[in-house]
């Protein structure tokens, strides 16, 4: 085993911020709102990132940037054609290159994981201090034995979050509560386990605090795992913000969309000044997301000494879509897929719902995988698009829901299936639909940034706009390390540390 090795002369803090526009940070920096990011922008470097190889023009070319796509693109500096990974619950042993991590690891670098996307399963070469993957990770193993418990309610929480969710309270309930043998804070468990009674009390403004709740629970355990252990690379993973803007920005910036109703506002309103009298109630959870962060920002800042770069990233950006007529992309739940999967012979499977309602099918074997692509890429509701967007890496499949659009609210949808002439399904009993006016209003572009900042020297950006496969090699620089042999021959440095 690989011990770690004397501490390196610069140590790095990346917080990987997932999905959080540049749009809204300026605003509220400008606003005062955000004083650490003022600080480190003040004092740092503030560059743009952009996705190699992606294209704006092709047909929702957004889904071609998911973060499980874009970010693993950032730990290892291959771009997303060339690492292989395309979507949640994708065997890793399959990715090309190696993680950053990973490279520092073998280095005798000391490290700690926490949270990064597609980091599963766990593991080290001895300079590891610790390793917890991201909440829809496989199993919920990591290290050290402390981390587990946060570990187990994360993983129960993502793979059991459904519209019966109640069924299994208790389990969560029990493993909550373990979780202060992670270091989450009582008060946070308190937070958390008072959700529902204020969704009781309070209505649908009190339910974004759910998308909030991981971010709490994170935070913690980072602070915990850090001060412990303080390794030269720590990286952590934070979600809150991304699901704000998909949901929430139309509520935000009601200006910059068209004021008529989409054809999910058509199920709950009948006027556009009635659904705006709604949407108000959520026009301030961007804000609050940003401000959770900058206060996080700033305890990192209060720890980090002056020989350590704290990194600021979100992997990619969002731009507002209109649901009225640029997306159509409401919240709807896959159930009872089981019924539905034997009713097409799907061969023998294993579901797991990664971002219901796009699931993961693992099959025994590639033959079988075959198989379940061109049954699963035959079903459909309407004849110009497939139920499922399908793609399959070996025995692995993965469905992307492409929810069908109604002519009229009363309208109803029945599957069907290509290869199947006598298949017919009600679409109601294997998709439910959200209670309340609940959709995207946001999408995905590959314009993300990168901030930089050290307490004791200058951070000086080589380039206004850097590719995010540069971010890999320019962290391995920190640490006096070449690109590794994966890496483009261009590999760039994004940024400089000096006296």
């Amino acid at each position: 085993m690989i011990q770690a090795s004397a501490k390196p002369a610069l140590s790095v803090l990346f917080f990987e911020w997932n999905e959080a526009e540049k749009h809204f940070l300026e605003a509220f920096v400008a606003e005062g709102k955000l004083p650490n990011f003022q600080r480190m922008i003040e004092g740092g470097a503030l560059m743009r990132t952009r996705i190699p190889g992606w294209d704006a023009a092709e047909d929702k070319a957004w889904r071609t940037i998911s973060p499980w796509i874009v970010w693993p693109s950032i730990y290892t500096g291959l771009t997303p054609a060339q690492h292989g990974i395309v979507g949640f619950g994708q065997d890793t042993s399959a990715i090309q290159g190696k993680c950053v991590w990973d490279v520092l690891d073998a280095h005798g670098i000391s490290t700690g994981v926490l949270g990064s996307l597609m980091s599963y399963p766990p593991r080290t070469n001895g300079a590891g201090a610790y390793y917890v993957p991201e909440s829809l990770a496989n199993t919920p193993d990591c290290f050290p034995e402390e981390a587990r418990a946060l570990q187990e309610f994360c993983v129960f929480s993502a793979r059991n979050y459904s519209e019966s969710f109640s069924m299994k309270a208790a389990t969560a309930v029990k493993l909550l509560l373990r979780t202060r043998r992670s270091g989450v804070r009582t008060k946070t468990v308190l937070k958390t386990l008072g959700q529902v009674p204020s969704e009781v009390m309070r209505g649908p403004s009190a339910v974004p605090e759910r998308a909030m709740l991981h971010s709490y629970l994170t935070r913690d355990a980072f602070f915990a795992l850090y001060d412990r252990f303080r390794p030269s690379y720590a990286s952590v993973h934070m979600n809150h913000t991304a699901y704000m803007q998909h949901r929430y920005w139309r509520a935000a910036e009601p200006q910059r969309f068209e004021a008529v109703l989409s054809a999910t506002d058509k199920r709950f309103f009948k006027t556009v000044p009635e659904r705006e009298a709604y949407e108000k109630r959520f026009s301030k959870w961007i804000e609050k997301s940003f401000i959770y962060s900058d206060q996080f920002l700033g305890e990192v800042l209060d720890r980090v000494d002056d020989k350590t770069v704290v990194l600021v990233g979100t992997g990619l950006g969002l731009r507002p879509f209109d649901p009225a007529s640029e997306i159509h992309n409401p919240v709807v739940r896959l159930v009872n897929e089981g019924e539905l999967f034997a009713a097409i012979g799907l061969p023998p499977h294993e579901v797991l719902h990664q971002m219901n309602p796009d699931v993961t099918v693992n099959l025994a074997d590639e033959a079988a995988a075959i198989d379940a692509e061109r049954k699963l890429s035959g079903l459909y509701v309407h004849d110009t698009e497939p139920f499922f967007t399908v793609q399959r890496r070996g025995a692995q499949v993965f469905c992307e829901l492409n929810m069908p659009k109604r002519a009229r609210t009363d309208e109803t949808f029945t599957l069907r299936h290509r290869d199947l002439p006598q298949f017919s399904a009600d679409m109601a009993r294997h998709i439910h639909e959200h209670p309340t006016n609940d959709q995207s209003t946001a999408h995905h572009k590959d314009s993300g940034w990168l901030l930089s900042y050290c307490k004791g020297a200058r951070v000086r950006a080589n380039d206004h706009v850097i590719r995010v496969t540069d971010i890999a090699p320019t962290i391995l620089s920190l640490f006096g390390l070449p690109p590794e042999k994966w890496m483009a021959p261009d590999s760039r440095v994004a940024f400089a540390v000096g006296p």
